[in-house]
């Protein structure tokens, strides 16, 4: 397939690269294929191939900083967006069960405030249960409702998120900008990155399967986290995932398995001594960290300085959802919630109405929605390309430690991942609308997996001389010991 223009796309990959320091050079590898884009508001489809194309220009450069002849990076911009459909993952069951309409629990929804706006809500039964205890009502969504009506937006969410409630006040793009977090959000650069001294170790990149020897310590949640190291193992790295007994994730898996290709995923309580001093082992061998836990958790078990002083070569990767300096850096956020903080649901909304007979049903993941109020953009971008990106980051880290010897941390957040692509303008129009899901190309064969027979999509990305796979199939919650295998 010929290479197309997709300016934007490029625009984006140039941003995330330089936010990680690296040579513009190396872009150059990397083109771009495939016309047309998810109907939206917002250049998804570009930022999607983008996101890919950063992790792919990452293992080009490792390689070559191995002494590899430089790899040549192809990313399809149509598969890139079929991949950034919730279930987060390439695999389609063989024997489905029948189509079912959408259903989302009772509490993944959004009510009107008496301000003419919107309150979001998160449906994981943890939050469920705070927002109930805070209002002082029945386990019921139309008693929440009830008491949210009455209110304002912005003191509703306050009081909510003062108790640990994941919540958001809509907003349009330019109230965020003006708004002290989404200031302070906007000021931070796409991906801060520090390093440190230290005197590197002796691994190196092997051409065909880069990241093999490479044991990546995996302390994330939901889908960016969790995406990031993914395509980690899918270049040979050992990820180990820990979550503590009786998790929500692991009592739920609501995203189901894909996300867990490739990994071990272990139980370890880091709320006891003994889980602590196991995490201790396991960081000082590891070679990067990736962690998303709420706001201040993995400093409370292990601080930098001692993640530090443990393991000095280390490569981390860390993200929150509201930026690390402003007003809201220490507030629980996930995608679909920061989507209605930045505004992107209103311009979705607003993008939708302006052309209600063409634009309206609008389509997210997969799914036809009204636009009777604010809504998600097509895919939830904002986790997906954050997960890509810190797949980057960390190759990147491990080839600064190849060439210098040096540890380091990089840090993202979802808000900033948002203020790249709003920034970025309108969705170019020309080319087919994409609609997902996408039927195919599939790959030529058949995977097990906990839920049964499945077939995958082949990867928007191909890398020169690196095919890219998955050693083994998802692990059910808590089947792998903490330790490394090798």
């Amino acid at each position: 397939m010929s290479e197309t223009t997709q300016p934007l796309a490029r625009a984006f990959l140039s941003e995330m690269w330089a936010a990680l320091g690296g040579d513009a050079s190396v872009t150059e590898r990397v083109t771009f294929t495939g016309e047309g884009s998810l109907p939206g508001a917002f250049a998804q489809t570009d930022l999607a191939a983008a996101s890919f194309g950063v992790a792919g220009a990452a293992v080009s450069e490792l390689l070559e900083a191995g002494g590899a002849p430089a790899s040549a990076v192809e990313v399809d911009r149509v598969l890139s967006s079929g991949w950034f459909l919730l279930p987060p993952g390439p695999s389609r069951l063989l024997n489905p069960p029948p189509p079912r309409p959408v259903h989302f629990p009772p509490f993944h929804t959004e009510i009107a405030t008496t301000d003419g706006r919107w309150l979001r809500l998160h449906g994981f039964p943890a939050n469920r249960e705070r927002v109930v205890k805070a209002l002082g009502v029945e386990d019921d969504i139309e008693a929440v409702a009830a008491v949210v009506r009455e209110r304002a937006a912005d003191e509703i969410e306050q009081e909510l998120v003062d108790v640990g409630c994941v919540v958001a006040a809509s907003r349009t793009p330019e109230e965020w900008f003006a708004h002290p977090a989404g200031a302070a959000v906007d000021a931070e650069p796409l991906a801060a990155v520090t390093e440190f001294a230290a005197e590197g170790s002796g691994w190196r990149p092997t051409p065909g399967r880069p990241l093999s020897g490479i044991k990546v310590l995996d302390l994330t949640r939901v889908v960016a986290g969790p995406t990031g190291t993914r395509f980690l193992a899918a270049l040979g790295a050992e990820v180990l995932r820990i979550d503590a007994p009786g998790s929500e994730e692991s009592r739920h898996v609501p995203l189901g398995y894909d996300l867990l290709l490739g990994k071990r995923w272990a139980f370890l309580d880091l709320k006891t001594p003994e889980g602590v001093e196991q995490f201790k082992r396991l960081l000082a061998e590891a070679d990067v960290l990736v962690h998303g836990y709420r706001p201040g958790a993995i400093d409370g078990f292990v601080p930098e300085e001692e993640r530090r002083r443990l393991n000095p070569d280390l490569v981390e990767v860390a993200l929150r959802a509201y930026g690390w300096e402003g007003p809201w850096s220490m507030r629980r956020g996930f995608d679909t919630v920061v989507q209605f903080s930045v505004g992107l649901a209103n311009a979705t909304q607003e993008w939708a109405l302006a052309d209600p007979s063409h634009r309206v049903p609008l389509q997210i993941n997969g799914y036809d929605f009204d636009a009777s109020r604010p809504r998600h953009t097509p895919v939830e971008g904002l986790d997906l390309a954050t997960g890509y990106q810190i797949a980057a980051a960390a190759i990147r880290g491990l080839t600064k430690r190849l060439q210098t010897g040096a540890g380091s941390t990089t840090k993202y957040s979802l808000a900033r991942t948002a203020s790249l692509l709003i920034k970025a303008g309108p969705n170019p129009a020309g080319g087919p609308d994409i609609r997902l899901p996408l039927d195919g190309p599939w790959e030529d064969r058949v995977y097990g997996s906990p839920l049964g027979p499945v077939k995958r999509m082949v990867f928007p990305i191909g890398i020169e001389r690196t095919p890219l796979f998955w050693d083994k199939t998802p692990d059910r919650p808590g089947a792998a010991a903490p330790v490394w295998n090798s």
